[in-house]
């Protein structure tokens, strides 16, 4: 890796990867620790076979007892590890117990073959060679850790060497010389590859960061996106329910006019007729059925945000109990009602009258959600509005507001049902038992009062309506909101 790469690299590693890199060296090693220690104990067997007719057989057993022990308190050690993995300060404690192991194989080897050297030149070679294989072997099984290969590569070969050097003659200097070499190759070697691990494990936990960077960065998109879409739907079914207000407003005002034109013209028939005749009949029917028609346009009014308010400071809390009496008797006596309201509510400016209508809407709707019976409560609490949070009103002004909730635990609404529930003229009540304008008529009184009515259904699992009115400043002007 040149400089630059390197450069880049350790803007990426913080301090504490060190030590997770160590960890992986370490943890390298003891994976490797099997095929070490069985190449140990083969080759000293296999030593101890060649070297039986020309060695003391002594000094052999001893050796091989020796190297038999401390391959077996590796591997106890490896086993160890595996329970205690490297994490924390352990890795250093571990490099330790490593090092040392390695140093006291290498120690054997290197001791052993000075020892059990017989005078035999062909022996002798033979020893050298199983010692450089051995040192080869190291190197390439424990690359990942150069201190535990250094600590096998110098006990192991210099004892020879230091063996060949005091033959004194020019073949055994040269064989000295040899050794000498190879082992600072191997070591060389090693240090390398040590490097070339850690710089592999740092590539490895970088990427691993950025990965996990980028997936965080993946899902605040995701939830980014959803918020989005969550605020555009919101905003088009405002535009939408805004678009049929207009034009739901404009057919009610111009109809409710003609049916003022048809009520006095009734009126003046009926008078003009006299009691008890045909026309009499005809005209009182004709004039009921444009009453009839008359409270129909006061409802679609009402939902175009057309109606006449007469605004009062009036506190929620007072209104509800005082209204409590006619709520019970509209649930009958197969639901449990239950009241929960919050004290020191502040005061609202709203029409009490239209807020009782309202409520009343919203009650009957929970009612008849419940045909088998089931639990229904009123609870007021004092909420704070950003704009953010008014998508529904873009006329609302953030600020406290006034929640009121009314929750039941009939059968919920689809999400289908939900979008257009406030739709005039919507129901999904059967034929005569629903005119579809109850909700519309909450939806136009929430929102000509500066507020907004939510509703928080799932199917089998009740619904909540909450009406939120924004909380009366401190001054308020008396009188009428058109």
């Amino acid at each position: 890796m040149n400089r630059s790469h390197r450069g880049l690299e350790c803007l990426l590693v913080s301090d504490p990867d060190i030590m997770l890199i160590d960890a992986e060296r370490i943890r390298s090693v003891f994976q490797h620790a099997p095929l070490t220690l069985f190449v140990t104990v083969l080759n000293s067997v296999l030593t101890v076979v060649v070297l039986a007719p020309v060695a003391d057989r002594g000094l052999l057993a001893i050796w091989t007892v020796l190297i038999v022990t401390v391959s077996a308190g590796r591997w106890a050690m490896r086993q160890v590890f595996l329970r205690h993995p490297a994490e924390g300060a352990r890795p250093h404690l571990w490099a330790i117990l490593s090092v040392v192991g390695s140093l006291t194989t290498g120690a054997l080897w290197g001791v052993g073959a000075t020892a059990l050297s017989p005078t035999i030149e062909m022996y002798r070679l033979f020893l050298a060679f199983v010692v450089g294989g051995m040192c080869a072997g190291a190197t390439t099984v424990n690359s990942a850790h150069f201190p535990t290969v250094l600590a096998f590569i110098v006990p192991a070969s210099l004892p020879l060497a230091a063996s060949f050097l005091a033959q004194g003659s020019t073949p055994e200097l040269v064989s000295a010389l040899m050794i000498v070499v190879f082992a600072s190759a191997l070591s060389l070697t090693s240090w390398r590859a040590h490097r070339a691990f850690g710089e592999r494990v740092r590539l490895q936990l970088a990427l691993r960061r950025q990965q996990h960077e980028l997936s965080e960065a993946n899902e605040q998109l995701r939830k980014e996106i959803a918020e989005r879409q969550n605020v555009e739907a919101t905003l088009q079914q405002a535009q939408k329910m805004e678009a049929i207000g207009h034009l739901t407003g404009g057919i009610a005002h111009d109809f409710n006019n003609l049916l003022h034109v048809v009520l006095g013209n009734m009126d003046l028939i009926r008078r003009l007729s006299g009691g008890g005749t045909r026309i009499f009949d005809c005209a009182s029917a004709a004039s009921l059925a444009a009453e009839r028609g008359a409270r129909l346009t006061s409802s679609l009014l009402a939902f175009a945000r057309r109606q006449t308010l007469q605004a009062e400071r009036v506190n929620l809390n007072t209104e509800l109990t005082a209204f409590q009496p006619i709520l019970l008797q509209a649930l009958g006596g197969a639901i449990h009602f239950e009241s929960v309201f919050m004290p020191d509510l502040p005061v609202c400016h709203i029409d009490p009258a239209h807020f009782h209508s309202s409520i009343l809407n919203l009650v009957i709707n929970a009612r008849d959600a419940m045909s088998d019976g089931g639990r229904l409560s009123i609870s007021t609490r004092v909420v704070m509005l950003e704009k953010e949070d008014l998508l529904e009103n873009l006329d609302a002004t953030p600020g406290r507001f006034v929640a009121v909730s009314v929750q039941d635990s009939g059968s919920g609404m689809s999400e289908e049902v939900l979008a257009r529930v406030f739709e005039p003229f919507f129901t999904t009540k059967e034929i005569g038992k629903g005119s579809g304008l109850g909700l519309s008529q909450v939806f136009g009184f929430a929102h000509q009062s500066g507020g907004c009515v939510r509703l928080q259904s799932e199917q089998g699992a009740g619904t909540c309506a909450t009406l939120l009115l924004p909380a009366a400043p401190d001054e308020v002007i008396e009188g009428s909101v058109e």
